[in-house]
């Protein structure tokens, strides 16, 4: 219940009000009346965020019933005219539109594969910040990284979008303000709202001006590969999906003998590097980029699992 609490005391503040004044500012200032819908429903999909993580903290739901929130919070944004319309011809430039069919007019037209894809987004990145809250602060700190990188990808000169960099700056920084409460001894905790909502945060502004999906997925990416890794082992072994075990590689750095702040440390640094080296590369450097970060994350699963096998076996 005090975990309940802490969240409400905290994303009540840092989440509704934030993103509220992002929503004024961002309205006041470019006047752009379409942007501030999109916000206003952007807070929307927070708001059902807080509620079912509120209900699944206190209730515990089964995970069927806990990704009818994210999805419903996804369909929102949907609804809002965000969505994946093209991506980027890594090969000869350009773009490939993602539009290829239109089932109906007006603002509830389905539009494939965008819909499809972009649930898939919203719901992937959602979900592996909420696989990836298991240390203190871990979570928090990522956003901060990821909402950094994208405002400064967005006041590039090649973007230059300062509405999308005031928005990301502004869900950074009620992040950052959480931070030092969420450190190891943490006083205060994410819980089930404040992971959904960081992953949901970081997928939407993404998806806001385009072209900054790359840059968003290297950002997260190394808990992004590293939550298919264990539901891939999961499923293999038979078990739940959405059943949380210690299979995860912060969890495996901690086996291993890292403290909790080294280990958190050290998946900051990853993301951060890997986010400031996309800064100077092109959609086909990014690409290579993206397959690096698999690799190493796929690589540093497959390495601390054997070395905690050989703990064990000598231990």
């Amino acid at each position: 219940m005090m975990e309940v609490l802490n969240e409400y005391g905290t994303f009540k503040y840092y989440g509704i009000q934030t993103f509220t004044t992002g929503i004024f500012s961002a309205w006041a200032k470019f006047g752009d009346v379409k942007a501030a819908l999109r916000l206003a429903l952007c807070l929307l999909g927070v708001i059902i965020l807080m509620i079912g993580g509120a209900v699944d903290d206190r209730f515990e739901l089964k995970p069927s019933v806990q990704i009818l929130f994210p999805s419903l919070a996804a369909v929102v944004i949907m609804a809002s005219g965000t969505h994946i319309l093209h991506i980027t011809n890594w090969i000869s430039g350009g773009e490939f539109s993602l539009v290829w069919r239109v089932s109906s007019a007006g603002p509830f037209a389905f539009l494939w594969p965008a819909d499809p894809l972009t649930l898939l987004w919203i719901l992937t990145v959602t979900y592996a910040t909420k696989f990836l809250d298991g240390l203190d602060g871990l979570v928090s700190g990522q956003t901060v990284i990821g909402s950094g990188l994208i405002a400064g990808l967005a006041l590039t000169m090649a973007f230059f979008q300062p509405e999308v960099a005031l928005l990301a700056m502004i869900v950074g920084g009620a992040f950052f303000g959480f931070l030092p409460h969420n450190m190891t001894p943490a006083k205060q905790f994410l819980g089930e709202s404040g992971s959904t909502i960081a992953g949901f945060s970081l997928a939407f502004l993404a998806m806001l001006g385009g072209a900054k999906m790359a840059t968003a997925f290297i950002a997260v990416g190394i808990p992004l590969v590293d939550a298919g890794v264990v539901v891939a082992g999961r499923l293999l072994r038979g078990a739940s999906p959405f059943k949380g075990d210690k299979t995860h590689l912060h969890f495996r750095l901690l086996d291993l003998g890292l403290k909790q702040k080294q280990a958190v440390y050290l998946m900051w640094c990853l993301s951060l590097a890997f986010g400031l080296i996309a800064f100077g590369l092109q959609s086909a450097g990014k690409i290579v980029l993206i397959l690096a970060i698999v690799i190493v994350a796929i690589s540093l699963s497959i390495y601390t699992g054997k070395k905690l096998r050989k703990k064990n076996i000598h231990g």
